[in-house]
């Protein structure tokens, strides 16, 4: 495996570092790694060069991108969102990769806000085949905020507490409801995440297009999923269409390394019939 810098973009304003295979077959899938939030390309804890190399050594060629304005790439003046401009960018990462001539089409990995990207960019470019995203949109179930309430209620006293804690929930559910329209989107430690039906319409969307998806769960979003089961509780219709898995000891950047080494061989796994 043998790594090198690359700059994408009209005015090469991107860099990446691509992790070229040994032997790449021909064709082969390639690998985009997104910024997880605003930390540049070597990702969270070296994430995203762990799983780089390992995605290299089965033959996919690899390139973890930064995004305008962050890390290394440069910032253009623009009227484009964020979004926007990070779907810009990575569509010309992807025309950068498929110029070299051995692609076969795209896998898209993401954490966090780089999931959202992830999904945005596979929704405009039918060069994306998969996507990886850790920690996307999630929402909250009635059987999630019944888990989440019977988990802390290990105690007598907790669960007779359980009735006034469940209408003090639904009066600030009321309350909330008349202070906000009914169109705004929902927010989530500072992040804006989609209204369900239009989260929906994407995931659906895609897998009708026959993109594969590979959904991944920290322990840490609460009633907005703590089940390995959620994602299909909260859209039925992707139960066997969707792949979904739960780390429930695993924070949102996976810092300890046991669980980076258990997500670097999920993805390996999922990754291997690309090859």
């Amino acid at each position: 495996m043998k790594e090198r810098v690359a700059w994408f973009g009209d005015e090469e304003n991107l860099i990446a570092i691509v992790s070229d295979p040994p032997a790449p077959p021909a064709p082969v899938t390639g690998v985009l790694i997104l910024n997880a939030g605003v930390l540049h390309r070597v990702g969270p804890h070296r994430l995203h060069v762990n799983l780089a190399r390992a995605l290299a050594g089965l033959g996919h060629r690899v390139a973890r991108m930064d995004l305008s304005g962050i890390g290394d790439s440069r910032a253009l003046p623009g009227r484009m969102t964020f979004r926007e401009s990070s779907v810009a960018d990575i569509r010309s990462a992807l025309d950068s990769l498929a110029a070299e001539g051995d692609s076969s089409g795209f896998i898209l990995f993401g954490i966090c806000s780089g999931a959202d990207n992830a999904l945005a960019a596979a929704e405009t470019d039918p060069r994306v085949r998969g996507v990886v995203v850790v920690d996307p949109p999630a929402y909250a179930t009635r059987r999630s905020q019944m888990r989440q309430s019977l988990g802390r209620g290990g105690r007598i006293g907790a669960w007779l507490r359980l009735p006034l804690r469940f209408g003090r929930s639904a009066m600030r559910r009321i309350a909330k409801t008349l202070r906000a329209p009914s169109s705004a989107q929902a927010h989530s430690g500072g992040r804006e995440v989609p209204p369900i039906d239009q989260y929906r319409r994407q995931l659906n969307a895609l897998v009708d297009r026959g993109v594969r998806i590979l959904a991944i769960y920290s322990g840490v979003l609460g009633a907005r999923f703590n089940h390995e089961d959620q994602l299909f509780e909260t859209f039925p219709e992707l139960r066997g269409r969707v792949e979904s898995a739960f780390f429930p000891h695993a924070n949102h950047t996976f810092t300890e390394l046991s669980a980076q080494a258990e997500l670097q061989a999920l993805v390996v796994r999922w990754c291997r019939s690309w090859t």
